[in-house]
């Protein structure tokens, strides 16, 4: 199956025939355009998006390193420089290419720098793909959460997205919750009991009657007797336990310390 779309560049007909007769030996690489010079390339390249170039480097009007430096970068594929001075094969790697042909070249020497280039595409493509999944499996544990990420709030005409990970803490205020951020806080209008169960409790701890915190805000906490707890967040504020949540909250700093 062909997925290497590839562009020879050469201003000689017969080095570009040359060149085209070999690729055709490989079933996984289509020739999709043929160019004469540097600027050719620059456009062929922005119109069809290869993954490989075959460039000459002494052309007419545009020599293949200028041309290299005309494509922008996240447009450019891998380059393998073809040319008969040796003198331009240090600058073709200052500029990543994947090899360059000395001219004149044998077959083995091509096929060998082909096989280079199949290689890096190969590994570009593994790297796109594990992207993609990562992203979907990313997507699909979101999707199946059972706690909530991103709690909406209205505020004078206004909708605002809070991440719970942004939030320090709850405050039960009425028949509204207090949600506070790091600078600044939003009045929730919901009750501590049903927000509890909308939180991951891996990442939030009931520790009041009235207050909720959020445990990579924690920065200390610690036993002050009297079964309470003093726990001091990000943001400065020190918030006392109820007693009532001696032992569940001794539990979690347990296991969190272990």
């Amino acid at each position: 199956m062909k997925h290497i779309r590839t562009i020879i560049v050469d201003d000689e007909p017969a080095a570009r025939a040359r060149l085209a007769k070999l690729l055709a030996q490989d079933a996984e690489v289509e020739v999709i355009a043929e160019c004469r010079n540097g600027q050719e390339a620059v456009e062929a390249v922005s119109k069809h998006r290869p993954d490989l170039l075959f460039l000459d480097v002494q052309m007419p009007l545009m020599n293949g390193l200028e041309a290299v430096s005309r494509i922008p970068q996240d447009r450019l594929p891998f380059v393998v420089f073809v040319t008969a001075h040796d003198q331009y094969a240090l600058k073709a790697f200052d500029v990543n290419a994947v090899d360059y042909l000395l001219k004149p070249y044998d077959d083995e020497r091509f096929f060998a720098s082909l096989e280079k280039a199949k290689k890096h595409i190969d590994m570009k493509m593994n790297n796109r793909l594990t992207g993609k999944l990562l992203d979907l499996m990313r997507e699909h544990m979101h999707a199946k959460s059972e706690y909530t990420e991103v709690f909406t709030i209205r505020e004078k005409g206004r909708e605002h997205k809070v991440n719970v990970a942004d939030i320090v803490y709850l405050r039960a205020e009425g028949n509204y919750l207090c949600m506070q951020l790091k600078d600044r806080h939003f009045l929730y209008r919901f009750t501590m009991n049903a927000v509890e169960t909308e939180l991951d409790p891996e990442r939030f701890l009931r520790i009041h009657r009235s207050y909720i915190v959020n445990n990579a805000h924690v920065r200390s906490s610690r036993y002050s007797g009297n079964n309470e707890f003093i726990f001091t967040m990000a943001n400065g504020e020190r918030i006392v336990s109820g007693r009532s949540y001696k032992e569940q909250i001794a539990r979690v700093l347990q296991e969190q310390a272990a």
